[in-house]
């Protein structure tokens, strides 16, 4: 990675990339802090990918983050792909290590979490139960950014019952698939978490979309 006070870009890979507002924001920051450097987006087909990241070296990026189609596809292509990834089965951010190699993280369960705590400070995952609604890519790395936080009661309800009960399988006795016919009686006990749930999917949503 270059010096701190080196010019640094960064950018967005994924197709299309023309709506995120990762740019924005990022580019917002880098002014507020005074920091020399540059975000942009960079749109890639699925059969570049692998040419791309060989350019992300070349051009001197410090790193990227990453969105569809790509999330998936890229995991096989760094030399290194963090637990919490592996677990959620996609990369959101790829670092440019010093050597050269490229390192792949996701920091979408860290994003939702975060929400949280914004809300309320002192959350805690373990306090009770929780539900969430709906079984989408993004609810995968909420499960496991949960978990990771110590939840032990985690419940997903979803319109396609298979679904949620693929995720309950695969991350064991802490997560249930709940009918979505039954999604008001698996509220009852966890009406705090939802009414934070409630709060926070305007501030989620952002964060999720963002990359």
């Amino acid at each position: 990675m270059s010096a701190s006070n080196e010019f640094g870009l960064a950018g967005i890979i994924g197709l299309p990339v023309a709506h995120s507002r990762s740019p924005t924001i990022h580019n917002f920051w880098l002014n507020a802090h005074g920091l020399r450097g540059a975000y942009v987006p960079l749109a890639v087909k699925p059969e570049r990918l692998q040419d791309a990241l060989a350019g992300l070296v070349a051009l001197g990026f410090r790193g990227c983050n990453v969105t569809m189609p790509h999330k998936q596809t890229v995991m096989s292509l760094l030399h290194r792909v963090n637990e919490t990834a592996k677990r959620i089965g996609a990369v959101n951010t790829i670092v440019v290590d010093e050597n050269g190699e490229l390192s792949g993280f996701n920091n979408d369960g860290n994003g939702f979490v975060q929400s949280l705590r914004d809300a309320r400070a002192g959350w805690r995952a373990d306090e009770g139960p929780i539900l969430l609604l709906g079984a989408g890519g993004s609810s995968r790395a909420v499960v496991v950014a949960l978990l990771e936080n110590g939840a032990r009661d985690i419940r997903i309800a979803n319109r396609t019952a298979e679904k949620a009960e693929a995720i309950a399988r695969e991350f064991g006795s802490a997560v249930q698939a709940v009918g979505w016919a039954d999604r008001s009686a698996a509220v009852s006990d966890v009406a705090e978490s939802l009414r934070l749930t409630s709060i926070c999917r305007g501030s989620i949503r952002k964060r999720l979309s963002a990359t």
